[in-house]
């Protein structure tokens, strides 16, 4: 009797702090002033680094937040002035009025590590339990954005993760057949864009190949769990051919996902506005906030 009135009473505080649907409060904190909070968690014992970003200088009440997924770097060319990055977008977020969480895979960035396609599904969910268990947000409005191998990587988990309440992905391949090619070259390439770093990695290549068997989008998408599914993929999409993006969408859980298709979209979307606007306005739909 007594945990289920403890249960009971934590409902009610939780709904309580929590925004109402069709309630929107937006902060007008200045960006440079909002609270953000870096974090590190560790996955197979490399340490993941990554920032929560709050829209309010003093949070005080929960948040929905939007866990942001990158997808597999380029050859590590100089970003152009023009070009926020991943912080830029999450900024987007955060204007309005939600959570935005920024990491690197391993092998990416400030993370540890090397790259490893299974090993990022893992990243993901380490870095899932930091944001339900950070203070001020909703655990229950737990939402992710993947871009690309970053998006093959979120359906991957939120197949058996049931924290994540709405995810969209963009870009992102229904498979790696693209990759059907020699191993050594496939990892000699991984090497030239810096996101296998120990000369010696992988020890077991057999194994690491078998990563991108194992992730397969299109089969995994069938048992996401959350309660909204966006796919979003570029028409002109030169690394991922915008069939791909069809095949997830056959293949996702009928009346919980939706496709759209970005008109003259090429394959990094993050860049694209048109792109970001529909991302935003679809996630505040998918809590029934006003727009």
């Amino acid at each position: 009797m007594e945990s289920n009135l403890i249960k009971v009473w934590f409902a009610k505080l939780l709904d309580a702090l929590r925004f109402k649907t069709g309630v929107r409060k937006i902060d007008t904190v200045d960006p440079e002033k909002r609270d953000r909070k870096p974090f590190s968690v560790v996955s197979d014992g490399i340490t993941i680094r990554g920032e929560v970003l709050f829209p309010s200088e003093h949070p005080a009440r929960l948040y929905p937040a939007v866990v942001i997924c990158h997808g597999i770097p380029g050859y590590g060319a100089s970003r152009p002035e023009s070009d926020p990055g991943y912080e830029g977008l999450a900024e987007e977020f955060t204007s309005e009025g939600l959570v935005a969480v920024i990491f690197n895979f391993r092998g990416c960035g400030d993370s540890g590590g090397d790259f490893d396609m299974m090993g990022w599904t893992r990243d993901l969910d380490a870095v899932l339990d930091v944001v339900v268990n950070t203070p001020h947000i909703d655990p229950t409005r737990i939402m992710v954005l993947g871009f690309s191998g970053g998006g093959a990587a979120a359906i991957r988990v939120a197949a058996e993760n049931s924290n994540i309440y709405s995810m969209a992905v963009a870009g992102t391949p229904a498979d790696f057949s693209f990759f059907n090619k020699d191993p050594e070259e496939i990892i000699a390439d991984f090497k030239a864009r810096g996101i296998i770093r120990d000369k010696d990695y992988p020890k077991d290549v057999d194994r690491w190949i078998s990563g991108f068997i194992e992730i397969d989008p299109k089969r995994w998408i069938r048992h996401y769990k959350g309660k909204h599914l966006l796919i979003v993929h570029g028409d002109e999409d030169e690394l991922i051919p915008l069939l791909q993006a069809r095949e997830l969408y056959e293949n996702a859980p009928g009346g919980v996902a939706e496709l759209e298709i970005i008109e003259r979209g090429a394959h990094r979307l993050r860049l694209d506005p048109h792109c970001i606007q529909l991302l935003k306005k679809w996630f505040l739909r998918t809590l029934g906030w006003k727009q």
